[in-house]
């Protein structure tokens, strides 16, 4: 096996690992949220979306690997190098889950970076900084300050977005191209059971599924 087609194989394995620990963070999210554990709630729904955000780079390369381009060795190393910063797995997260059902002013936040701000508030205490020295008058970051309707608002995003692909991916509306996921999201348990774990849902999203719903599982 040459080079190429190891790092291609090993590519894929991450893609794999990245979105079942996705999922695992979410899971987690919630039982934190549960246990009134808010600021380490939404840090942990931050590093699921990141986690989602990695699977679709290294799903990309991936793909387009096995269809209409073969990039050197080189060429993949550059790209996922991105895939160490936690703002690209943020934009390519917002990327993929961008539609008329998800929250705008969510999206926005995760394109513009500034879920990462928001993160690291959920996360350390801390004065702020002024360029390179800290600001003695500026106000102490705590994460105690984290309200939970914030933390509400990623851990919905999420789950919305874990249970829309769901739906779609079993009524043939999304394929997502490593077949190990695709498969597992078109297991109906998997909808059920992120329903169940949390039943917030916003209305657009529930009238986008409610749709799906109404055609008939694909054949697989």
């Amino acid at each position: 096996m040459d080079k190429r087609e190891s790092a291609l194989r090993k590519i894929k394995r991450v893609a794999t690992a990245s979105f079942e620990n996705a999922v695992r963070l979410h899971e987690d999210a919630i039982l934190l949220y549960g246990e009134d554990r808010i600021p380490s709630a939404l840090h942990t729904s931050v590093l699921s979306i990141e986690e989602i955000g990695k699977y679709f780079m290294h799903e990309d390369v991936w793909w387009h690997n096995r269809t209409d381009s073969q990039r050197p060795v080189h060429e993949m190393q550059r790209f996922l190098r991105g895939a160490y910063s936690h703002t690209k797995k943020q934009k390519w997260f917002a990327s993929h889950a961008d539609s008329p059902f998800i929250s705008k002013p969510l999206l926005r936040v995760l394109r513009e970076g500034e879920l990462e701000a928001i993160k690291q508030k959920a996360t350390y205490v801390g004065l702020p900084r002024k360029g390179n020295n800290i600001d003695f008058e500026g106000r102490m970051m705590n994460p105690s300050r984290i309200s939970k309707r914030c933390a509400e608002s990623y851990i919905t995003l999420v789950n919305d977005y874990l249970v829309d692909l769901s739906v779609g991916v079993r009524k043939g509306c999304y394929v997502l191209d490593i077949p190990e996921i695709d498969d597992w999201l078109a297991e109906p348990e998997f909808e059920q059971h992120f329903r169940e774990l949390w039943p917030m849902m916003r209305i657009s999203t529930k009238r986008r599924i409610d749709q799906m719903l109404k055609y008939n599982d694909i054949e697989r």
